[in-house]
């Protein structure tokens, strides 16, 4: 250290050293925030957000605010660490990283210290005294800022919290949701987008499970929100990998919880439709005993049970011959699932193909359907689909 930078020995300055001393610093002390504004915003980019007259303002007001009270011996008292909640309040607002307000605040420390060690009236005592209570004000404003950025963090989450319950009612309600573009753009969705829908029972996923699975979701690339209601956990997704939306859900709320997954869609209606679907692939998830279920694969499957009701009168007589010939059933299904060729189902159920013919023939003496016919092969298997699903 140069003998200009090193404090003077003394022995314990008295009222007038020390007024000399602080009016000194309280005189630099516009040189020294601009000098500090200087270099966090050369340092810190994330800075550029805050502008550079309230970034000097807040600069200026605290190292005026700090000196004053290691003047006088003070702690730092109530009103002034709120000041600097507020302070990082704001630089939250404007999405800066919490290290760096805390590595801005570290450096309005450094600085103010190495302000006070080079003054002319630096004396060695004085600083010795001063160490304390600047490990105080760094400890305090650190502090702050953390709390400011916690209590913002969990205001965002609330804010955000209550719009996604307004979207999942809009979602979930019979109207044209007027509101829903703009609680889409508050969540970060893009309305005319294309959304993707999974569904789960409720039963599986208390609000905890659901809150953490949001939590979850931010580690993913693209959107995902979660709700619980109406019997059901139901998850939009945009932009988001499939297979790491369903690996979180599994990760969350277990591998072995059935999960439905809708077709891709655009828009509200697109959602709402995708509700639709992935709630159809659900049960046939819970039906199989799969873990998941894509309606874009196995859409056929998934309808079946919507279109029983309406084929009811057609479908019992056949119902009835697959319940008492499984055997017959059987074949139907394999040939159905192995290229329409009685050597494919053949192979498929261990079988000659003369006894894959044999057993079609005879499906079709029972129940008056041909398989090699596209709509009666169709009625075959929503009728073959629910005899099993009843027994």
């Amino acid at each position: 250290m140069s003998e200009a930078g090193r404090p003077r020995l003394s022995a314990v300055p008295g009222p007038a050293d020390r007024d000399r001393f602080w009016a000194a610093i309280e005189d630099g002390l516009d040189e020294l925030a601009r000098g500090l504004v200087a270099r966090i915003r050369a340092e810190l980019p994330s800075y550029a957000l805050l502008p550079e007259s309230e970034h000097f303002r807040n600069v200026r007001s605290l190292y005026e605010t700090m000196t004053r009270s290691l003047a006088e011996g003070a702690p730092p008292n109530p009103e002034v660490l709120q000041s600097i909640r507020a302070s990082a309040r704001r630089r939250a607002y404007y999405d800066m990283p919490v290290y760096d307000v805390l590595a801005a605040f570290h450096h309005a420390h450094q600085e103010l210290w190495e302000a006070l060690r080079r003054s002319d009236l630096a004396t060695e005592s004085l600083l010795v005294e001063l160490v304390g209570p600047m490990a105080h004000w760094s400890q305090a404003m650190s502090q702050a800022v953390v709390d400011a950025y916690v209590a913002q963090q969990g205001g965002r989450e609330q804010h955000e919290r209550e719009t996604r319950a307004r979207f999942f009612d809009v979602l979930h309600a019979d109207g044209p949701g007027q509101d829903a573009t703009d609680l889409m753009r508050e969540l970060a969705l893009d309305p005319d987008g294309e959304f993707t829908v999974l569904v789960a029972r409720n039963r599986w996923w208390p609000r905890e499970s659901v809150d953490a699975l949001q939590r979850a979701g931010r580690r993913i690339t693209g959107v995902v929100h979660a709700d619980a209601r109406a019997g059901l956990l139901t998850i939009v997704s945009q932009g988001a990998v499939l297979d790491d939306v369903v690996a979180l859900a599994a990760e969350v709320g277990g591998e072995s919880r059935p999960l439905g997954i809708g077709l891709t869609r655009p828009g509200l209606a697109g959602i709402r439709l995708g509700l639709g679907d992935a709630t159809r692939a659900l049960r046939l998830a819970e039906a199989d005993g799969r873990a998941a279920v894509r309606f874009e694969t196995d859409w056929f499957a998934a309808v079946i049970p919507d279109l029983a009701p309406l084929l009811g009168p057609l479908l019992e007589p056949i119902r009835r011959v697959a319940g008492e010939q499984p055997d017959l059933a059987d074949a139907v299904v394999a040939y159905a699932e192995s290229g329409f060729t009685l050597r494919g189902t053949g192979a498929a159920l261990a079988l000659h193909p003369n006894s894959v013919s044999y057993r079609l023939t005879r499906w079709h003496q029972l129940t008056g359907l041909d398989v090699r016919s596209f709509a009666e092969l169709a009625l075959s298997l929503v009728a073959i689909t629910e005899a099993r699903r009843n027994t």
